[in-house]
């Protein structure tokens, strides 16, 4: 997930996985399996450089927050699958969500798992967001990838390509980093742009249309140009 002098998002997971078995070696298999039961509960997790979202028992907890969007409307639910990885289940009627972390960042990475279920709309990775007219995007729809911002309420757009959205589980990648710009869908590059550099904004998940739509996982990370 580089972007031109950026440390790429593989390159980061390789070093965070090596780094996460050196600790699991030297903590043991009893706190391993602490953790992978922490997991399990759907929790949320979170240092310096990166913040990562898992759904809980009740909807709507945890670090990503519901900023804009009905609740009630929405019908959420929380699902366990048989190896206890949660899920949360969304119903769009149409109107926008908005799912946001806390904090601010710059120069930003990140990854959305999701899926689908007679869904037309749109599922986007926001960031520098700052409120409902002024963010920046990635964005895809059962036709086309978008990369772009919306500036005072007006749409500028980096890059769009042609493409289906997927029938099954997915992640949706978005990189930022100085004036450089990446959409990834399961780690393929789709779009590419480059704008005006921003200031901080929150990152978080845009959702408008009507069907279901599941989130299993997101995370955030804190890039360097």
């Amino acid at each position: 997930m580089n972007s031109c002098g950026t440390k790429s998002q593989k390159e980061s997971e390789e070093h965070n996985e090596e780094a996460g078995h050196h600790d699991e070696n030297d903590e043991g298999d009893h706190e391993q399996e602490g953790e992978e039961h922490h997991r399990d509960e759907g929790a949320d997790e979170s240092n310096s450089e990166t913040m990562m979202w898992m759904p809980g028992d009740q909807p709507f907890t945890g670090m990503l927050k519901l900023a804009q969007g009905d609740k009630q409307q929405l019908a959420p639910t929380v699902s366990t699958e048989s190896d206890g990885t949660k899920t949360l289940n969304l119903t769009l009627t149409g109107s926008k969500v908005i799912l946001l972390f806390d904090g601010a960042l710059e120069n930003v990475g990140a990854n959305l798992q999701f899926k689908t279920d007679g869904f037309q709309g749109q599922v986007a990775l926001v960031h520098h967001y700052k409120d409902a007219s002024n963010y920046d995007y990635v964005t895809l729809t059962n036709s086309a990838m978008k990369l772009g911002r919306v500036e005072n309420g007006k749409d500028k757009v980096m890059d769009n390509k042609e493409i289906k959205m997927p029938a099954d589980w997915a992640t949706l990648t978005v990189s930022s980093a100085g004036e450089h710009y990446k959409g990834l869908l399961n780690e393929e590059l789709v779009n590419h742009g480059h704008g005006e550099t921003r200031a901080a904004g929150q990152v978080g998940v845009l959702l408008s249309g009507k069907g279901k739509v599941m989130l299993r996982m997101m995370e955030v990370m804190k890039l360097t140009e």
